[in-house]
């Protein structure tokens, strides 16, 4: 049961990230999909939030998934409470990972899109001109 705890975040993580990265929602919906404010502003922005979703939630959960496989691997040789324990700090690190890469993912549409959901560079193109 802890082998399956462990493994559970991981590739929940990189099956979510395949299915934004290959199949993402077509339309900004308030349903289905990475939902936050400057992502649901415009089209352009919600693809480019979910392609940017969907290469670190796999790439990061492919990377967990080896790294939990090893840990799980490690369990046979340990004490019943110590496997608890390793259990629930490799959950905790899932969580604390997952929660950085989606604040990375947050800053940087901010940083490419505005609040109405245009590109911050569109800005600088028509200011040049």
């Amino acid at each position: 049961l802890l082998r399956l705890c462990v493994m559970a975040g991981p590739l929940l993580l990189l099956g979510f990230g395949l299915l934004f990265l290959l199949a993402p929602p077509k339309e900004a919906n308030h349903g289905i999909g990475y939902r936050f404010w400057w992502s649901m502003a415009s089209l352009d922005a919600w693809r480019y939030t979910h392609r940017l979703v969907g290469l670190v939630w796999s790439g990061l959960g492919g990377v967990l998934t080896i790294i939990m496989a090893l840990i799980c691997n490690a369990f046979r040789r340990m004490e019943p409470m110590d496997m608890v324990w390793c259990a629930a700090k490799c959950l905790g690190w899932v969580l604390a990972l997952t929660a950085i890469a989606c604040i990375a993912v947050n800053v940087m549409v901010v940083i490419t899109f505005d609040k109405d959901g245009y590109r911050r560079s569109d800005y600088a193109d028509e200011e040049e001109e």
